[in-house]
């Protein structure tokens, strides 16, 4: 059974900017496509996705600029981890190998946030689920940890219509 993977990377900074590399090596994996994601505030919560059965994804994250809270939770009926959420803190340069049977998001803690995610498997519309964040124990106390005053509320978060609307997981606890 394969479980997450965490690397603090080198980044590479001089007077032109950045330069980080990606370990497409580290891991044993055939990505088929790179998505980035800009998050131009703060506070941007995107997921929990999945993808299940003979579509399910393993994801790389990175963190290109900016900095999340990434978090992840094992969906695999048959783990000893059945519905643990695990949680990571990524500035630039960090990447979090997430494996096939796991949900994922993350928010951004700062502006201007850009995410690169490669996957190993195609986008399939009809295999993709999503769990709603406040569905998740200790997701609420995670993130609103990361909150700079007050608390995390749906005026202060930021996610897609879809995100919002989603209650299609049905937790088995």
């Amino acid at each position: 059974m394969e479980y997450p993977q965490f690397k603090s990377n080198l980044v590479f900074v001089d007077h032109r900017g950045t330069f980080a590399p990606l370990s497409l090596n580290s891991y044993d994996k055939e990505w088929l496509q790179s998505n980035v994601s800009f998050n131009p505030q703060i506070y941007t919560l995107r997921g929990l996705h999945f993808q299940v059965g003979e579509k399910s994804q393993a994801k790389l994250i990175k963190v290109i600029t900016g900095s999340i809270v990434d978090f992840i939770v094992d969906i695999r009926e048959d783990s000893p981890e059945y519905m643990i959420l695990y949680s990571y803190d990524m500035k630039p340069g960090d990447e979090l190998l997430v494996p096939r049977g796991f949900a994922h998001g993350f928010m951004t803690t700062s502006f201007n946030t850009i995410v690169q995610y490669l996957v190993d498997n195609d986008y399939s519309p009809e295999s993709e689920g999503s769990i709603y964040w406040k569905e998740v124990d200790r997701l609420y106390d995670n993130l609103n940890s990361y909150v700079l005053f007050g608390e995390l509320t749906d005026d202060i978060i930021i996610m897609s219509d879809k995100d919002y609307l989603t209650k299609n997981f049905k937790l088995n606890k």
